[in-house]
């Protein structure tokens, strides 16, 4: 699966003449656009290439070639030359860039005939986070005190760019090589973005892609198949001696070897965490148009300590390969690319079954209700709720400043530092998950601007739902937002900020990470993880995935064939997200809609059966991929070149989602049960407005990381039904409840209050007042009385395909106090 679609690329660059077009210079375009506009921009972009001498930095811009893109240029940044000594024996270490063998570079420009632009590495690493962040143009802070250097390595690459741009002024994006390293990923990104480029990184986590032969070292036998000539230059590991040097690493023999030294002494075998580094000297003809000898005498082995060596080099030519003329698309085909699905997701996709779909859809039920709308209160109040471990702050809007999108986004900033600095006495850093209610798709960049602004200093901006209401909203309210605030240090939480497009999962297409975890001890022993809400796009593209780009004759006439598809891979990207932050189980999942009065039934049906599937499947739970401490979302394969007390690369049992070990489970009698895998997590669709990108479905789930679950069902009354589960000891509840629609709920908010009533005391919490509420409703219901967040929708559907009228999610910790505050310019005080 997925051939398709790179097929119809493949004819596109032959009718555009390939060899030409995607190396040539193309007309100066317009490239003024803000960062998240960046993100999804479409279509062929025209590329700077960041090219150390190293494999992996070669291997992407072939990748963004076959994608459709244009490579102008090529960026490279060379160590200066300290205290006399000879350039070609220099090896800076630098934990960001690849600099042993620069001396070669520049043979680069001949030997894919295109411009080559260099500039020395100033300063040093002094930022050494993970994750790194300028805010305009302020440095980032140092963490080496008393460093006595003021800039960072890092910002080389700025300059450089800024270069480029002037003589290329239709740059638009940039490509490189990060793998696994988040610590590369961020600063490219960081860079790329505040130099108004969209970042390329079609190998990041390529490990842990599908394959049809899963192995440790399946990227180099990749770059095998096109050719990639890339020589070993300097080895520094265990079992990785100096005889290595110069050998080529993508053929059988070396990888035999390099496996054999990484599995006896520890470490990557694609050299990723600074055991090998290599130089490209030939590659695939077109676009490699010759190719690079260095006599042997031309070489020179440097030896420094711990075993470490590498080769200087005192000259080297470039042999031209014009008289060598294969097939010019002949390497495209050879160049695997991921599928766009696992086979996980793929096996998914094929059991979306149209019989069952049918038997769901035609459940007994009353016909779909068509109610008024301005389902909010009209009052602009919010609700704040505190536990142990989060804050709430919920349903903040400003339709008393007038209609205007701009100024109301404004207002609920200032509202909501407010709240945060006077109240919850925490800064926005602490804010981890943001519910945004617009009433028209069309603000999201507006308020996407003025939301930004809010993090403009932080590395990792909180995750992120925004679905569109309609005129579900009140009268004049456009924006109405709601936050979750962390309650613990920031520096136990982890969070998860790709901003690159690669083949993995989309790029955040807005001021958000993909997820933030809030661990519930100083330990990280266990974590509730946020996820942002998860739309179909095809990574490597950004766009919305049709069936028209994964096959070239679509003749599926399976009813919604597209939303089928659509509904799996954003449901992929809600995996691999969740497996990159280590969630063992789901506490609930909603699934935004988009739908007509003819098919909401049936989207409900395909996205409930595909999330009951993927819980019932017994062999989906090992994740395709090596299996390496590379997937702890906390380790970095860059720390590990700094500090080798992590064995990188050590083989362990492979991440399971859902991990039924996670569970306790009981019945309504509590009795406890073995649990099996018909265990579901609590599921409800709601149908919305629009979604971003105008994209019909958008997951949005909450995991749970290392955390034992006590899971239950608390039984039915009246048809309504409650489920529950525990954790932390029992010192977090989370409580979900849904309220069958009769067609005549004149008594909604009372409905609301006796369920509510219900679930409290099922899940043992003897207060009322206690817990966080969020209701999903289709109905106007009065927010302020209940004291909840409100979700207002079309309508909602439970996970057998029946309308409720409200669904409703009860967060509880110990030690919560809760209260309602004012709105406008009155703020209450902090609660004892």
């Amino acid at each position: 699966m997925g051939l398709g679609y790179y097929r119809r690329k493949f004819d596109l660059l032959r009718r555009l003449e390939f060899l030409h077009t995607s190396l040539q210079v193309a007309p100066c375009h317009n490239c003024s656009f803000l960062s998240f506009q960046l993100l999804v921009m479409g279509g062929e972009l025209t590329v700077i290439a960041f090219v150390s001498g190293g494999k992996d930095s070669f291997f992407s811009l072939l990748h963004c070639i076959a994608n459709g893109h244009r490579i102008i240029a090529l960026a490279n940044l060379y160590p200066p030359d300290v205290g006399g000594q000879a350039e070609q024996d220099s090896d800076l270490n630098s934990h960001m860039y690849q600099t042993v063998g620069h001396s070669l570079v520049p043979l680069y420009a001949d030997m894919l005939s295109l411009p080559l632009y260099r500039q020395e590495i100033r300063g040093a690493a002094v930022n050494q986070a993970k994750a790194y962040h300028v805010s305009g143009n302020v440095m980032p802070p140092s963490n080496i005190p008393n460093s006595g250097i003021l800039e960072d390595e890092t910002e080389s690459m700025t300059d450089l760019l800024r270069r480029i741009k002037m003589e290329h002024s239709e740059a638009n994006a940039v490509c490189a090589g990060a793998i696994l390293s988040t610590y590369q990923r961020t600063r490219i990104e960081s860079v790329a973005l505040r130099m108004q480029l969209v970042p390329l990184a079609y190998l990041w986590q390529y490990p842990e892609l599908p394959t049809s032969e899963p192995r440790d070292d399946s990227l180099l036998r990749d770059m095998a198949a096109v050719g990639l000539d890339a020589r070993i230059i300097k080895v520094a590991s265990g079992g990785l001696d100096e005889d290595l040097l110069w050998e080529n690493v993508c053929v059988p023999m070396t990888r035999k070897r390099i496996a054999k030294a990484m599995k006896r002494f520890g470490g990557s075998v694609l050299g990723e965490g600074g055991e090998f580094e290599t130089l490209v000297v030939n590659g695939p003809w077109p676009i490699f148009r010759g190719a690079i000898q260095v006599q042997e005498e031309q070489r020179k082995v440097i030896r420094g300590g711990a075993g470490e060596a590498w080769t200087a080099f005192t000259g080297g030519t470039v042999v031209n390969k014009d008289g060598e003329q294969p097939g010019v698309t002949e390497w495209l085909e050879r160049l695997r690319r991921p599928d766009l699905l696992d086979k996980t997701f793929n096996d998914l996709l094929k059991s979306v079954n149209d019989d069952d779909l049918h038997r769901r859809v035609e459940t007994p039920g009353i016909p779909i209700i068509r109610r008024s709308l301005e389902n909010f209160d009209r009052r602009d109040q919010y609700h704040i709720y505190s536990g142990k471990w989060t804050s709430r702050i919920s349903n903040i809007s400003a339709s008393y400043v007038g209609n205007d999108t701009d100024a109301q986004m404004e207002r609920i900033k200032f509202v909501l530092l407010s709240i945060m600095e006077g109240v919850v006495h925490r800064s926005v850093h602490d804010i981890v998950f943001t519910t945004i209610l617009l009433r028209s798709i069309d603000d999201f960049y507006t308020v996407n601007q003025r939301y930004a602004e809010l993090f403009a200093s932080k590395p990792n901006p909180p995750a992120r739902v925004t679905i569109a209401c309609g005129d579900n909203l009140a009268r004049d309210q456009n924006v109405v937002i709601s936050v979750v605030v962390a309650l613990d240090s920031d520096q136990f939480r982890q969070s998860l900020h790709v901003q690159s497009r690669s083949y993995w999962a989309p790029a955040n297409i807005g001021p958000y990470s993909q997820a933030v975890s809030v661990p519930l001890d100083s330990n990280s022993a266990g974590a509730l993880v946020y996820v942002a809400g998860q739309i179909p796009l095809v990574p490597a593209s950004m766009d919305i995935v049709t069936q028209a780009m994964l096959f070239d004759n679509v003749t599926s006439k399976a009813k919604l064939a597209d939303f089928r598809l659509q509904t799996t891979l954003s449901l992929q990207h809600l995996w691999r997200i969740g497996k990159a932050m280590n969630v063992g189980w789901w506490i609930g999942a909603v699934a935004f809609l988009v739908a007509n009065h003819e098919d909401i039934r049936h989207k409900v049906s395909i996205s409930a059966f595909v999330w009951e599937a993927i819980h019932a499947q017994k062999d989906h739970t090992r994740f395709e991929g090596s299996a390496t401490a590379a997937n702890d979302a906390d380790f970095d394969v860059w720390n590990h070149q700094r500090d080798n007390s992590r064995n990188f690369g050590t083989e362990r049992e492979d991440h399971r989602l859902p991990d039924f070990a996670y569970l306790s489970l009981f019945n309504a009698d509590d009795t406890k049960l073995q649990p099996d895998h018909g265990v579901v997590p609590p599921f409800f669709a709601a149908q919305v407005a629009q979604l971003p990108r105008n994209s019909e479905i958008e997951w949005q789930a909450l995991g749970v990381f290392q955390a034992p679950l006590k899971f239950f069902e608390t039984g039915s009354d009246h048809g309504n039904s409650f489920m529950a589960c525990t954790m932390a000891s029992e010192e977090i509840v989370f409580g979900y409840a849904g309220i069958k629609d009769t067609g005549t709920m004149t008594d909604i908010n009372d409905r609301v209050e006796q369920s509510l009533h219900l679930l409290q005391k099922r899940c043992n919490i003897d207060n009322a007042a206690k817990g966080h509420k969020t209701i999903y409703t289709s109905y106007k219901v009065n927010c302020n009385e209940i004291k909840a967040q409100v979700i207002p929708c079309m309508s909602i559907w439970n996970i057998r395909g029946e309308e409720l009228a409200a669904a409703i999610v009860l967060h509880y910790e110990v030690g919560d106090v809760s209260q309602t505050a004012g709105s406008g310019d009155t703020f209450p005080t902090k609660k004892g």
